[in-house]
């Protein structure tokens, strides 16, 4: 049995103004699929409405995952808020909302005209 590759760096991930942008992207689809669904199905979603194919689609897609890491498990010391969720655990590839963020977004009234 292989053990999974080790990442290429350990350096904590940074928040910048695209992985904002691509978190934004992310839970704006995952409010129009309810809330949760499959990784794959939210970053198939985001591609096509970017119209981005071939390598410029692999580097969005590790953008779009590394976006959600960031903002799903943010370091304690992090300006990134914590929007998403693993529901089924870490090892799951289905992507939530944070039910917290959610209302805290609601309270703060983020909505678009």
């Amino acid at each position: 049995m292989t053990q999974p590759s080790e990442p290429r760096s350990r350096k904590p991930a940074r928040l910048t103004a695209a992985k904002t942008r691509l978190a934004a992207e992310i839970r704006d689809q995952l409010r129009a699929q309810g809330g949760a669904a499959h990784r794959d199905v939210i970053i198939a979603r985001i591609l096509a409405r970017k119209g981005v194919r071939g390598p410029a689609a692999d580097r969005t897609r590790r953008a779009l995952l590394s976006a959600f890491e960031l903002h799903a498990h943010p370091e304690p010391d992090s300006p990134a808020p914590h929007l998403f969720d693993l529901p089924f655990g870490p090892e799951s590839y289905r992507w939530a909302l944070d039910e917290r963020a959610g209302r805290r977004s609601q309270a703060d009234g983020d909505h678009r005209d």
